[in-house]
């Protein structure tokens, strides 16, 4: 299974103005941003042994259209391109059958272990 669906509900703290990211009370674009990793990650995470997890890497969003609270918001993510280590996906977001956002996204798979070392 290369593509995975999600849908998730904009709260009050993930508009702009709850977040500093703007002035107005709609999605913001960091929230849309995690949730389109989010949906990468549970994807991804079926492909993993309990030693592993992914972390995002790269990511390059569009934000086409405002979306207002309590609004669902549904994620499709596809595997485009997986390496030995890196995984590229592209995602869409959708409000009901409108397209208010799309990206290009990478993660990493890593060993958690091994990569918790990597912190100072």
């Amino acid at each position: 299974m290369n593509t995975f669906t999600k849908e998730y509900v904009v709260t009050s703290d993930q508009t702009a103005l709850a977040m500093g990211s703007g002035d107005l009370e709609v999605l913001a674009t960091p929230a849309l941003v995690a949730m389109m990793e989010n949906c990468s990650k549970e994807l991804l995470k079926s492909y993993l042994t309990s030693e592993q997890t992914s972390v995002g890497a790269a990511i390059e969003v569009k934000h086409l259209a405002p979306s207002k609270v309590e609004t669902v918001i549904k994620i499709t993510t596809e595997i485009i391109k997986q390496t030995e280590r890196k995984v590229l996906f592209s995602i869409q977001a959708f409000q009901q059958e409108q397209l208010i956002g799309s990206a290009s996204h990478c993660r990493v798979v890593v060993e958690k272990a091994t990569f918790l070392k990597k912190m100072k």
